[in-house]
C-alpha cells in the first residue's frame, strides 16, 4: 500500500514545451508560503529541452522544499504524463497544475490545506482563477457563496448540485486530498481517456476532473471566490492547439461522465453524484453516434437507446445553437450566449 507525507503537498505539472510558461509556474509554486512543499514536472518527451528550467529552482531546494524533475522518453500523451506524475507524489494532499498556469495568491495552497484539515470530511478545495491578459474570470460564483476568510464549505450533494451549473465549475486552482483520492483510484479508467484509449474511440485525451465528482460523492467541498491562479493562453496548449481534442471533446466528456454515472461510487452523496453525471452526459449524447462508443460499450441497450435519442434530437439542438448565435442569447432565458461567432 503507497504511503503519503501526512504533511506534505505536492504539485504536479505535467508539461511539454514552452519553457518560459515553466519557468512561471515554478516561480510561483515555490513562492507558495506552505512547507513542507513538493514539486514534480514530467517533461513529456518536448522537442524543447526543459530540464535547464527544472534545475533553475532545484538550486533553492532544501529540506522543506523538493523539485523533481523527469523527462519522458517517449510521449505518453496528456493523460498518462499526468498520470505519471500523480504516481510520483508523496504527499497526502495534490495540486494539479497546468504548466501554462502560475500562482497569483501566494497563500492559496495554506489557506486550503488549513481549510482541509479543519473542516470535516473536506478533502476538495477550489478558489477562481483568471484568464492572462484579462479580467475574464473562470466562475461566476454566487455571492451567496463566501465563508469565514472567503471559503464556503458545502456539502457534496449541494455542490455537485451547482457544479457546471451555478456558477461553479472546472477550474484550474484546485487542492485535493490525494491520499484519498489515491484509494478511490480517482485518476483511473474508466475516470479518463488516455492515449491508448483515445485512438479506439478516434477521440481526443481527457479526464474532465472526474476526481472532482468522486470526492464529492464521500464528503464535502471547499469554494472561494478569490482569483488565485491565472491561467496561461498560449496558441501551442493542449486544449487550443491539438485538432483531435477540439473536433472530439463533446464525446469524450460523455464518455468519462457516463462511466461516472456507472460506476460503484462510494460516500453518502454518491447518488446525487452519479445523478448529476448523468445530466452532464446528456449534454453530449449528441456526439455519441459512433460505432467505436458503441462498441466500447459492448452495445448495452442503454447507449443504443441515447444514440436513437441522439439522431432524433440533434436538429433541434442544431437549430436551437442557430437561433443562439443569430440573437446573442437564449430565446427562452434571456442569458447571454458565449459562442456567438464572430
Amino acid at each position: 500500500m503507497k504511503k503519503f507525507e501526512e504533511q506534505t503537498v505536492s504539485v504536479v505539472i505535467p508539461a511539454y514545451n514552452q519553457p518560459a510558461y515553466l519557468r512561471q509556474a515554478l516561480k510561483s509554486t515555490v513562492e507558495q508560503t506552505y512547507r513542507p512543499l513538493e514539486v514534480i514536472v514530467s517533461d513529456d518527451g518536448s522537442p524543447v529541452w526543459l530540464e535547464p528550467v527544472a534545475r533553475e529552482f532545484q538550486e533553492t531546494q532544501d529540506h522543506q522544499l523538493t523539485i523533481r524533475f523527469f523527462r519522458q522518453p517517449h510521449n505518453l500523451g496528456v493523460m498518462d504524463n499526468f498520470r505519471f506524475t500523480v504516481e510520483q507524489a508523496t504527499g497526502k494532499y495534490l495540486v494539479p497544475m497546468a504548466h501554462d498556469n502560475r500562482f497569483i495568491d501566494r497563500n492559496f495552497i495554506t489557506e486550503a490545506v488549513e481549510v482541509m484539515r479543519t473542516q470535516h470530511a473536506c478533502h476538495l478545495c477550489m478558489a477562481n482563477s483568471v484568464y492572462e491578459h484579462s479580467a475574464r474570470q473562470m466562475l461566476d460564483i454566487p455571492d451567496g457563496l463566501s465563508g469565514a476568510h472567503g471559503w464556503t464549505v458545502l456539502n457534496g450533494a449541494d455542490f455537485i448540485r451547482r457544479y457546471r451549473r451555478g456558477g461553479l465549475d472546472w477550474t484550474q486552482a484546485i487542492i485535493l486530498d490525494h491520499e484519498m483520492a489515491w484509494e478511490l483510484s480517482a485518476y483511473d479508467a474508466p475516470f479518463m481517456v488516455n492515449a491508448p484509449l483515445a485512438r479506439r474511440l478516434n477521440s481526443g485525451e481527457d479526464n474532465v476532473c472526474a476526481y472532482v465528482f468522486i470526492l464529492s460523492a464521500i464528503g464535502s467541498v471547499a469554494v472561494n471566490p478569490k482569483c488565485v491562479c491565472e491561467i496561461g493562453t498560449p496558441k501551442e496548449s493542449y486544449s487550443r492547439s491539438d485538432p483531435q481534442w477540439l473536433r472530439t471533446k463533446q464525446k469524450v466528456k460523455f464518455v468519462v461522465f457516463y462511466n461516472l454515472h456507472r460506476a460503484d461510487l462510494r460516500g453518502p452523496h454518491a447518488g446525487a453524484v452519479r445523478r448529476m453525471a448523468y445530466k452532464q452526459a446528456l449534454d453530449y449524447v449528441d456526439h455519441i453516434c459512433d460505432r467505436r462508443i458503441a462498441d466500447y460499450y459492448r452495445y448495452h441497450p442503454a447507449i443504443l437507446l441515447l444514440m436513437m435519442i441522439s439522431i432524433v434530437r440533434r436538429p433541434w439542438t442544431e437549430l436551437r445553437y442557430f437561433i443562439k448565435r443569430k440573437i446573442g442569447q437564449n430565446p427562452f432565458t434571456g442569458k447571454p450566449f458565449k459562442k456567438v461567432r464572430r
